[in-house]
This record gives C-alpha cells, sequence and structure tokens, in this order.
C-alpha cells in the first residue's frame, strides 16, 4: 500500500494476483536503477516470458521526489508503481535494486536478489522455479 506517483492512493493485493508478484525497489537518483526503470518501461520485465506480475516499488513521497519518480516511470505502462516506505520495511530492503519474488497463493517470499542487471533477476527467478 501506498502512493502513486501522482500522489493517489495505491494497493497491489498479493493474495489477488494469479502469477508470481516481482517487487522491483527503485530508486530514482540511482545509477543501477536506472536500467530497471528503463527495461520495466516496456510494461514486464525484459526477455521473460509472462506470466510475471512486476511492481515498481519506491521510497514514500516523503522520502523521494515524486515527480523525479513519476519522471523515472512515466515509460513503465502496465506496471503499477507504489511510493511506500512500508514496503521497504515490510520486505526488509536496505538498498536499491533490489528484487522480491512472492508466491502469491501463499504470500510467501520465494527468491530475493540484489540486481546489479537483468541477468541477475532472471536467476533469481529461474531459482525459484518460476
Amino acid at each position: 500500500m501506498g502512493e502513486d506517483p501522482a500522489g493517489g492512493p495505491i494497493e497491489v493485493r498479493l493474495g489477488s494476483q494469479a502469477a508470481p508478484v516481482l517487487l522491483c525497489f527503485l530508486h530514482i537518483g540511482c545509477d543501477g536503477c536506472e536500467e530497471f526503470w528503463t527495461g520495466l518501461g516496456r510494461g514486464r520485465v525484459p526477455d521473460r516470458p509472462e506470466p510475471l506480475t512486476v511492481v515498481a516499488v519506491t521510497k514514500g513521497a516523503g522520502s523521494v521526489d515524486r515527480d523525479g519518480v513519476a519522471r523515472a516511470a512515466a515509460g513503465a505502462t502496465g506496471v503499477p508503481v507504489v511510493m511506500s516506505d512500508g514496503a521497504w520495511a515490510d520486505y526488509r530492503v536496505t538498498g536499491y535494486p533490489f528484487f522480491v519474488l512472492v508466491d502469491p497463493s501463499t504470500r510467501t517470499v520465494v527468491g530475493e536478489t540484489v540486481g546489479f542487471g537483468w541477468t541477475d533477476v532472471h536467476s533469481m527467478i529461474r531459482a525459484a522455479g518460476c
């Protein structure tokens, strides 16, 4: 739960998703995150067959510039962007870019990784059996 870059409320209910959920914890001032923002601009994880539900998560509006998030996420059509300090705390994310894969049927984390590129994310997804 959090806000979208326009300031409206947004909630992604993990249990209501049919496919595994990839939470992409990104920042707007991170050189390493730029590749991921660009990749999400395609509306999905690059070179990853569906099904996979993708959600971008940034820090909340009190921690990061809302307009900067809107600019970074402008091309991420079809990918919800949730601005939430709470999500970072709930998933114990201390740095970025960081990725968490959740099984929606059990609402459990089945994989997580620091992403130095999309290949790291793909490896984590494969290792989780998704």
